[in-house]
């Protein structure tokens, strides 16, 4: 093993949205074995970064869902962006529809700056909603999560960061009603050079037809000079899938989509029970990594 590479939101995070101690002590030995360490989100670059330093780690990253690959010290190796037309075409569908979005670059997450009432008005309109949120949670959910967001910068005009000398590596949609997550992804899957993935059930990112973690994935390991039969990837989602089905070690986290664990060779324990550090106790070579495991 050369390699190992883990999403962010569902993997190496918690449910409060925070890299465990346990998870941290095992990515720092993987490292102290030589084995090189990447994160792989859906998440811009600037905020996958952010989470890295406030936890110690210094890894590689790739962001966006592929859409840029950086070296653990900083150097872009890759970037792949959306067609500005496709982007303003996008973005004018998405208003007219009411939903909710983020333009996201590898540094910022562009919101409108309604971006609260939009999701809480999306969710009291929603005609079938998964039974799992409530108002109390959804509220929860926009104050902790989405409004602390490293990067985020509320827009009053749209036009405003369009005119700007940016790439844009993904615009991610969120809604809560079915229907409309459907209507979304079936939208813009009828772009040729756009592709649409699941990141959670309620988010669908809107990319690059190149772009996957997966390809992502193979800019990183064409510069370590590795193959992918050694690297370990961990995911949870469907955004995930294309980098689990090329590697050598694939890992489903507990609390997996069964759709990605299907594709994984290894399941190892949720996001809450530090799945990391277990599947990296497990099959990195054994050493002084504690992990909780459950009762």
């Amino acid at each position: 093993m050369k390699l190992v590479v883990t999403d962010l939101d569902g993997t190496l995070l918690n449910s409060k949205h925070e890299i465990s101690v346990e998870n941290i002590e095992a990515l720092k030995y993987t490292q102290k074995q030589g084995i090189e360490v990447a994160i792989a989100t859906g998440r811009t670059y600037g905020n996958a970064l952010a989470l890295c330093k406030k936890a110690g780690l210094k890894t590689h990253i790739i962001s966006n869902n592929g859409s840029f690959v950086y070296t653990k010290n900083g150097k872009l190796l890759e970037k792949t962006g959306i067609d500005m037309q496709y982007v303003k075409d996008g973005l004018c569908w998405l208003q007219d529809h009411h939903y909710s979005y983020s333009i996201c670059t590898d540094k910022n997450f562009f919101m409108p700056d309604n971006i609260s009432s939009l999701l809480i008005r999306d969710f009291e309109n929603a005609k079938e909603v998964d039974a799992v949120w409530n108002d109390d949670n959804v509220r929860q959910m926009i104050k902790s999560k989405i409004m602390k967001l490293d990067g985020l910068q509320l827009m009053k005009n749209v036009a405003d960061v369009l005119k700007q000398d940016v790439t844009i590596g993904h615009i991610s949609v969120t809604t809560f009603d079915k229907n409309k997550n459907s209507a979304g992804k079936k939208y813009f899957s009828a772009y040729k050079d756009l592709s649409v993935v699941a990141s959670e059930n309620i988010i669908f990112d809107v990319m690059h037809s190149s772009v996957s973690k997966g390809n992502g994935l193979q800019y990183l390991v064409d510069h370590l000079g590795i193959s992918f039969q050694d690297v370990m990837a961990i995911g949870d989602n469907y955004n995930d899938i294309s980098m689990l089905e090329k590697v050598g070690y694939s890992v489903a986290i507990g609390n997996a989509e069964q759709d990605v664990k299907k594709v994984c060779k290894h399941i190892s324990l949720t996001n809450d029970l530090h799945g990391v550090a277990h599947i990296i106790n497990e099959l990195v070579p054994r050493s002084a990594v504690r992990v909780s495991t459950p009762a």
